[in-house]
């Protein structure tokens, strides 16, 4: 009778565990915090600048390096700011990002330089060392590293993990 009454408890906690992630998950991505005052490199295969607006457009193999963030992506728009500056970039296709100890990946993302937020979309694979999460939105706000994952939340811990 013992073993059934803890063979409950475990499944009704690890039900309620899976309810609570599928609607929402805190997680921290000390590696994703980047310095706003570290120079952006963009390498592309084809740039496009709009001559009424100022934006640009950059296809083919795009990358983006601030400090020890990359991001990679298919296609990346660039929002600049009136007073100068980058504002806003839009990516999609194949979008990853890259820190010295998380990666992220995801099938667009919107990196909002004044807010200091990266907003990744769709089939999001987040990976921690050893640790891997998936979601349909994933937020890090890249001041403080901390990030949001939302929709359908699922992680994979390995065995032995705590």
């Amino acid at each position: 009778m013992r073993h059934i009454l803890l063979l409950i408890t475990v499944l009704l906690s690890t039900v309620c565990g899976a309810l609570a992630l599928s609607a929402q998950t805190t997680v921290s991505l000390d590696g994703f915090q980047s310095d706003p005052e570290a120079s952006v490199e963009m390498l592309a295969d084809r740039l496009t600048v709009s001559q009424t607006d100022g934006a640009a457009r950059f296809e083919g193999n795009v990358v983006i390096v601030q400090g020890d963030m990359r991001l990679s992506a298919d296609l990346v728009d660039v929002t600049y700011l009136e007073a100068g500056g980058i504002g806003r970039l839009s990516a999609s296709g194949s979008v990853l990002l890259v820190s010295p100890s998380d990666t992220a990946q995801a099938d667009s993302a919107v990196y909002d330089f004044s807010a200091r937020e990266l907003r990744m979309r769709g089939n999001v694979l987040l990976n921690q060392g050893a640790i891997s999460l998936s979601a349909d939105l994933l937020t890090i706000d890249l001041e403080t590293g901390g990030a949001v994952m939302e929709g359908r939340v699922r992680t994979v811990l390995p065995s032995g993990s705590k």
